[in-house]
């Protein structure tokens, strides 16, 4: 593993959110000035793809960066932003039955407001 990979896994994984790809360069940057953003992203395609972490995607949002690549579902406040794991439990036989397919995985993403986001509210 090179030593700009190294660096994201680290990140990545010392962190108690979900990232997005500028959060994380930002973070890198400062201990390995000479790295560049498409390293990043580069980087985070390769480890997605080698399922070291997950892609959080969310529509109409940029990707955020999981350390935990166990099945799980996401949460994200609609007014800031914040991205949290969501455990519902397996719904793979549900979704089956449901629609008589033979679904081998899913992705559940839900959207909300935080408490925070509703207490600045007036």
């Amino acid at each position: 593993m090179t030593k700009q990979r190294r660096l994201i896994v680290s990140i990545i994984q010392q962190s108690d959110k979900h990232l997005s790809a500028e959060e994380i360069y930002v973070q890198a940057k400062q201990q390995m000035p000479m790295i560049v953003l498409a390293t990043v992203y580069n980087n985070l395609n390769a480890l997605t793809d080698q399922n070291v972490i997950r892609r959080v995607s969310m529509h109409g949002q940029k990707a955020y960066y999981d350390k935990n690549v166990i099945p799980h579902e996401h949460i994200m406040c609609e007014r800031c932003g914040e991205i949290s794991d969501a455990h519902v439990g397996d719904l793979t036989q549900l979704l089956r039955e449901r629609s008589g397919l033979d679904i081998t995985s899913y992705e559940l993403n839900l959207r909300y407001i935080c408490d925070a986001c509703k207490a600045a509210v007036p």
